[in-house]
């Protein structure tokens, strides 16, 4: 095997490593956003509940892909536009704590 080739390989298996993490990881934040949000623990994050977090909020209708209006861990996991949960400057009962 040609060296240029065993670089290609190395390559392509470095690629697929990533891509594997970066899904866990949006698995990761959809998990915690789902558990830190979805109060009544039916499995969504609806309207009411995504009050909690403005840039959820802002992005409901973008990553709500079904338009049922109510987010699942696979639509927040899938999408570009799911904020971190360790984003605390974006949760509203955190900026409603700190006012006087």
């Amino acid at each position: 095997m040609k060296i240029s080739s065993r670089n290609n390989i190395t390559l392509l298996a470095l690629a697929m490593l990533q891509m594997s993490f970066v899904g866990a990881v949006n698995a990761s934040q959809a998990n915690m956003l789902m558990q830190q949000l979805d109060k009544d623990n039916d499995g969504f994050i609806s309207l009411r509940e995504a009050v909690q977090h403005i840039e959820l909020l802002r992005n409901f209708g973008l990553i709500d892909d079904d338009e049922d209006g109510r987010l699942t861990e696979k639509e927040l996991a899938n999408s570009k536009l799911t904020p971190t949960v360790s984003d605390t400057k974006n949760r509203v009962t955190a900026s409603l704590k700190q006012q006087p």
